[in-house]
């Protein structure tokens, strides 16, 4: 599909007190894009550790429609905190070509 479009995903936990705001994740990830049209999708109080996010559900259901060419985190563990979880989404991009880049790692 000619018409695909980038994905922005950020997630912040809430018992993360310190950890960097779903705002900056985005302005890394929007640089990472050099500035291009882009979705976002975003995850606030949410936990790593699973992938029942609503935003996150979202993003695979686009990526299933073919919409997405490209995904951007701000660091790896924005799509999950599980190896197992993370290697299906790994395998998800590579089923619908999609590519995954994480800003700072």
């Amino acid at each position: 599909m000619n018409n695909r479009i980038d994905a922005i995903y950020a997630r912040q936990s809430v018992d993360k007190k310190d950890s960097i705001s779903i705002e900056s994740q985005i302005e890394f990830c929007k640089y990472e894009l050099k500035g291009g049209n882009c979705k976002e999708y975003t995850d606030k109080g949410y936990s790593g550790k699973n992938t029942d996010r609503p935003k996150f559900q979202e993003l695979v259901r686009d990526i299933k429609r073919g919409l997405i060419a490209k995904v951007v985190v701000y660091k790896l563990d924005r799509i999950s905190r599980s190896i197992l979880d993370f290697a299906n989404m790994m395998e998800l991009f590579q089923q619908y070509n999609v590519e995954f880049v994480s800003s700072t790692e």
